[in-house]
């Protein structure tokens, strides 16, 4: 089973979380997947941030370390 990753262009980590998310929008991500792909060895600390950008609106909070992008309004 092959597993496509888009390029990520971003500079920064939250672009490049943005980026996974919106490249598969139906999915639920857990925040070990995405510390995984991009390389972060501090698991926890990312978990935090996570949790900070869904509060802030940037990302969706699905439930507990489960992440996904932001609905968009029809």
């Amino acid at each position: 089973m092959y597993v496509f990753f888009p390029h990520l262009s971003s500079p920064d980590r939250r672009g490049k979380v943005l980026q996974l998310l919106a490249a598969q929008p139906w999915r639920a991500w857990k925040g070990s997947e995405l510390a995984a792909i991009l390389a972060i060895d501090n698991v926890n600390s990312f978990r935090g941030q996570l949790s900070q950008w869904s509060h802030q609106g940037y990302i969706n909070k699905i439930g507990p370390a489960l992440y996904g992008s932001m609905p968009t309004s029809a």
